[in-house]
């Protein structure tokens, strides 16, 4: 099992990386990990990034090596020792930046089912997120007389599934273009026309997003 140590506030440790006392928490990861001898990465990207939080409304810490982990749903980062850190309140944050990605986290709501950190497409709500997962896959032995090999434990990464959010109290699955459109709220003629021709699908967010941004095109000309 991951082995995770809390640790309270300190001035010195928060203050040596930017990271203000309003996040009053952080976990130490060991490296003796229950992934060690697994398949595959449980991050969006195995290396660390510069990056970017914002909080607060108005407050930015700048420029920290950041790195997403789908699978235990966590934003680590290096402090200035080298020692691989995670939030333990994310909830604290407007939202994150990571290179030209963008991410938010939802804490749990009764208004909905989706928690933890989903990719933003567009900042301007209403806005398109994805939620980014990786299945654990147990593997298999090799049987007796069996010329191919076993398998080990491995992560794979699934398909992310899109979502639209008006508010963070005002999230709805994307599960069909028709939905989506309905879900905007307005201008239903001018975005069925453009999802006719755009070729769009509930599972490429790429594409979508381009749905939504003419949805506020539209919006702007009023």
């Amino acid at each position: 099992m991951v082995m995770i140590t809390f640790l309270a506030t300190n001035g010195q440790l928060f203050s040596q990386v930017g990271i203000p006392p309003t996040f009053n928490q952080a976990l130490m990861l060991s490296s003796d990990d229950e992934l060690e001898n697994v398949e595959g990465t449980p991050y969006l990207y195995e290396e660390f990034k510069p990056g970017d939080i914002y909080y607060g409304g108005e407050h930015k810490i700048e420029q920290i090596p950041l790195r997403l982990d789908i699978f235990h749903d966590r934003l680590e980062y290096k402090d200035e020792k080298g020692a691989v850190m995670a939030f333990g309140n994310p909830e604290m944050m407007d939202y994150v930046k990571i290179g030209k990605e963008v991410f938010i986290y939802l804490p749990k709501n009764p208004s909905y089912k989706i928690s933890g950190f989903l990719k933003m497409w567009n900042t301007r709500m209403p806005c398109l997120l994805s939620r980014m997962n990786v299945n654990y896959l147990k593997g298999e032995e090799a049987k007796p007389y069996d010329l191919h090999p076993g398998r080990p434990d491995r992560l794979e990464r699934v398909q992310d599934i899109q979502y639209v959010m008006r508010s963070r109290n005002d999230v709805e699955k994307v599960s069909s273009i028709k939905k989506l459109i309905k879900y905007l709220g307005a201008h239903e003629a001018e975005l069925s026309e453009y999802a006719e021709t755009a070729d769009l699908s509930p599972k490429e967010p790429e594409k979508l997003v381009k749905l939504v941004n003419y949805y506020h095109q539209l919006e702007q000309r009023q």
